[in-house]
């Protein structure tokens, strides 16, 4: 038991110790500091003056504070509480590539085939027409095919034939000037139906009549009459269009 006892206050004394040496280390720290507050407000500057030191901060009292720029507003800026789920997603660009050449080689080492052209078949009419007959020249090679008009008259029909192909059928404003002014002059006689007569006429290159002559007689004198004067009546049937002269078939048909 003494054994025991001895070493309890053993123990007891040396944390009793320990103690005390961090109550006077505590204390002695304390000290240090107060002393040094002390000397500093002693000999420093006092609490809000003007000096600076270093270490110390200064603050100046300002009556506003400058704000930072505002920044440009973003068109397309989207924030993390804004719902994104229906803006529309960027649609992919599609190139379009233009459609190939005839000639242009679709596969390699092989070329496109020419289209063949489609036998064209001609079928014959069943009946065939009649062709119409073609006016010719009473007088003068009668294979001659020419040109002619058709004008009314005043008791029938005349008929004017150009002997020159190539101007009746290029000139024939010309024909149907010629017709409507001998169709002026003319005066049907009494006792002249269903008889007719051809009177056959040169017209110069400035449209004056020449060499008039009677080619088929009606056998009725004032009919044969009353055609010479019906083209003798005009002085003049205007220049020609073309060529120093025209021959023409007038034919007169009494109805």
């Amino acid at each position: 038991m003494s054994t025991y006892s001895n070493t309890n206050d053993q123990d007891f004394d040396r944390l009793g110790r320990g103690f005390t040496f961090a109550i006077g280390l505590h204390i002695a720290a304390a000290a240090a500091i107060v002393g040094w507050a002390l000397v500093s407000h002693i000999h420093g500057p006092r609490w809000g003056e003007s000096a600076q030191q270093s270490g110390s901060i200064q603050a100046n009292l300002v009556s506003a504070i400058p704000l930072p720029p505002k920044a440009p507003p973003v068109d397309k800026a989207v924030l993390a509480s804004e719902d994104v789920t229906n803006v529309p997603a960027p649609q992919p660009k599609v190139t379009t590539q233009p459609p190939p050449k005839p000639d242009d080689v679709l596969i390699k080492g092989k070329t496109p085939d020419k289209a063949q052209p489609k036998p064209t078949t001609v079928t014959a009419p069943k009946h065939p027409q009649p062709t119409p007959d073609t006016p010719k020249a009473n007088s003068g090679d009668s294979a001659t095919q020419l040109p002619q008009t058709t004008a009314p008259l005043k008791n029938g029909t005349a008929t004017i034939t150009a002997e020159d192909k190539v101007f009746g059928t290029r000139y024939a404003y010309y024909l149907r000037l010629v017709g409507q002014l001998v169709n002026q002059n003319y005066s049907p006689p009494v006792g002249s139906q269903a008889k007719s007569v051809t009177i056959v006429f040169d017209i110069q290159r400035d449209g004056t009549v020449n060499n008039l002559r009677i080619d088929k007689a009606s056998g009725y004198s004032p009919l044969d009459l009353a055609a010479r004067r019906a083209v003798e009546s005009v002085e003049s049937f205007g220049p020609l269009p073309s060529g120093d002269h025209i021959t023409i078939q007038y034919k007169f048909d009494a109805h």
